[in-house]
């Protein structure tokens, strides 16, 4: 099922709000995965750079991941109708319901508090996954952050 909400946790407090009962949730829900496409960098004049180490720490916080040693960007060319980016790349972030999660959505909590139980449980959020797609060359700090903005409760 598809529910429109920006990040994991959102989406278990907006079944909440939308009158789900709790043990609903708890029993049937096995996890929750939010998605965002981000324009990929065109291959024809992608070129590396030195890290943007303000824009990374922005991009990593709090989590506070060791930069990468090179960044990419892309100058535009022909193949890319002057725009530097050719293709798409998607971000995930995935929730699973575990037994502190559930415990959480019984107690109806904040998706602050379900985000956090999600964190400890190996879940890496939407921004962490393009901070690897920065990591890797493929796609610029300001592209992650047009679609994965930072989250109130981060």
């Amino acid at each position: 099922s598809t529910l429109h909400t920006n990040d994991t946790p959102a989406a278990i407090t907006r079944m909440l709000e939308l009158g789900v009962a709790p043990y609903l949730i708890k029993a049937t829900l096995l996890g929750v995965m939010a998605q965002r496409l981000v324009r990929t960098f065109c291959p024809h004049c992608r070129y590396d750079i030195e890290p943007d180490l303000d824009g990374w720490a922005e991009l990593v916080h709090p989590w506070g991941v060791e930069p990468p040693v090179k960044m990419a960007a892309a100058a535009g060319c022909q193949e890319c109708r002057e725009t530097g980016f050719k293709g798409r790349a998607g971000l995930y972030e995935l929730l699973t319901m575990n037994d502190p999660v559930k415990q959480l959505v019984v107690g109806q909590a904040d998706a602050g508090q379900i985000r956090k139980a999600g964190m400890q449980a190996g879940m890496r959020t939407l921004r962490l996954s393009g901070a690897e797609k920065v990591a890797k060359g493929e796609t610029s700090i300001a592209e992650v952050l047009r679609v994965a903005p930072v989250s109130s409760y981060e």
